[in-house]
């Protein structure tokens, strides 16, 4: 009953592009199921599983914001990791510089167990440390800045599911880690993770 359960849950999140994939390998699962090869019906089933994350990763990717006036950007990095590895979950990134030697990264990482640490600091204000709260567009982070080093970042969580970190180094201003939250559309990341 679980294994089917987890079969309409996989179809009910795949796209008419993965269909062929897919859907090929959830009926390959259901097949190794039905003859009692569990092992290989749930290395199916992950497989498939993958297919889909894999498609996840490409659609955070376009999330991530193209460079201000001044920046160039390199392209954006992703990858899925394993329930195994670092707690599973999907990570994207992309590292900005300016003319002027200054350099920002931004990292989305979601459905980990990873951000239950970075939640609990959300909570519970008094055990921060060094950070401060604060709220970006309207959702809450903490900021970490270093003026010595002239560096620091911001974390953001979002519905508890997703760590979104703006982090930079050799910045003129810790204001530069704001114009960078700031563009980052909340309500269209939102979207992605329900979808």
């Amino acid at each position: 009953m679980r294994f089917l359960l987890i079969i309409a849950t996989v179809m009910l999140f795949t796209s008419p592009v993965l269909a062929d994939n897919v859907i090929d390998s959830l009926e390959k699962a259901k097949a190794l199921y039905n003859q009692g090869k569990y092992y290989k019906a749930v290395t199916e089933l992950n497989f498939a599983i993958g297919l889909i994350q894999d498609k996840q990763v490409d659609k955070f990717k376009t999330l991530l914001p193209e460079p201000p006036s001044g920046w160039s950007a390199e392209s954006a990095e992703g990858s899925r990791a394993p329930g195994q590895i670092m707690g599973g979950g999907i990570n994207v990134s992309r590292s900005y510089h300016s003319t002027d030697g200054q350099e920002v990264r931004i990292e989305m990482i979601t459905d980990s167990p990873l951000l239950s640490s970075v939640m609990m600091l959300l909570s519970n204000p008094l055990i921060m440390g060094g950070g401060r709260l604060v709220a970006i567009n309207g959702e809450k982070g903490i900021e970490e800045w270093r003026p010595e080093e002239h560096s620091g970042k911001i974390q953001i969580v979002l519905q508890n599911r997703m760590l979104i970190t703006v982090e930079g180094n050799n910045l003129k201003s810790k204001d530069i880690l704001y114009d960078f939250a700031k563009k980052l559309d909340f309500a269209r990341i939102k979207k992605a993770m329900e979808e």
